[in-house]
């Protein structure tokens, strides 16, 4: 991978760009536990970050043997959304480092499980979204299959004319690094959201802090 223009930061949102995956592991383990699934935290963060609502929920309906009730989605989500409004800050460090790779001639983008409007709000609230415009945020509804098959990623680059191999991801998800994988982009794991270093040992480079994502970066292009 070249220096100059036409290099691609592949950001995540939840759990890469905002702190949302603390409130969610929460919430979820207490949600689906209502449902009758004595999950755990552990399990949570296995089966289900990274993945789509979608398929968090086909996973859930799998396990209990039935439709979730739509009053159950309904009480829930408000009550995500809420904490949300309240509590959701920007992972720590993580718009110096945009702004470090955007002077560098990187161009940023974000590609995400959750849904337009839902990311939207986030990086609005954590004050990053003016790194950001509609044509630089990707979702799962825009593409067939969501992580962790490539089709997203893939998605991404094409819309920002930045071939796959001049592009790095930034993951705090073992779905969305072998999504990264499947995609051809070499991936940047980070581990100082819910995710450990162990569950993020297939990507490239793993990071605990967003302080030391540009010279990740720069050790994959030296790589």
């Amino acid at each position: 991978m070249g220096s100059g223009a036409g290099r691609l930061v592949v950001f995540d949102c939840d759990g890469v760009l905002v702190d949302s995956e603390r409130l969610n592991v929460d919430l979820d383990v207490r949600a689906i536990g209502e449902l009758g699934w004595p999950i755990t935290r552990e399990e949570v963060i296995a089966r289900h970050v990274g993945l789509s609502e979608a398929d968090a929920t086909a996973d859930i309906e799998s396990v209990i043997g039935r439709p979730i009730p739509p009053e159950w989605v309904a009480r829930w989500r408000g009550l995500y959304l809420a904490a949300y409004e309240t509590e959701l800050e920007a992972i720590p460090g993580v718009g110096a480092a945009i702004e470090a790779l955007v002077a560098s001639e990187w161009a940023v983008c974000v590609a995400t499980s959750g849904s337009r409007d839902g990311t939207w709000r986030k990086l609005t609230r954590c004050a990053l979204d003016g790194w950001f415009t509609d044509g630089s945020v990707f979702t799962a509804a825009d593409v067939a299959r969501g992580k962790p098959a490539p089709d997203l990623f893939l998605w991404a680059a094409r819309s920002m004319g930045v071939a796959p191999d001049r592009c790095v991801v930034v993951e705090d998800s073992p779905h969305g690094v072998a999504a990264s994988r499947a995609a051809g982009m070499p991936c940047v794991g980070f581990a100082g959201s819910v995710t450990s270093r162990a569950q993020l040992a297939a990507a490239d480079l793993v990071i605990d802090d967003m302080s030391e994502l540009s010279a990740a970066i720069q050790t994959l292009l030296d790589a």
